[in-house]
């Protein structure tokens, strides 16, 4: 077994690290406005091909780290 000595204990930051004010309050309207489109979808308010349609532009609307990879 090899062991390897770990000597410098700073990071770079991430950009993860650097999010701002506004970068996270656009993660949290985008989880808000996915969860309203979730509940009317699942009301029968809205059609799966209407839920698709608000979601991506959801996406336009609050550009996130999160609607970036779904």
């Amino acid at each position: 077994m090899q062991v390897t000595e770990v000597t410098s204990t700073t990071t770079q930051p991430t950009a993860l690290s650097q999010i701002t004010h506004e970068q996270l309050q656009h993660e949290f309207n985008f989880l808000r406005a996915e969860h309203l489109t979730k509940t009317m979808l699942n009301r029968g308010l809205i059609t799966p091909d209407e839920y698709r349609l608000i979601m991506i532009e959801n996406t336009v609307t609050f550009p996130t780290f999160i609607s970036q990879i779904l």
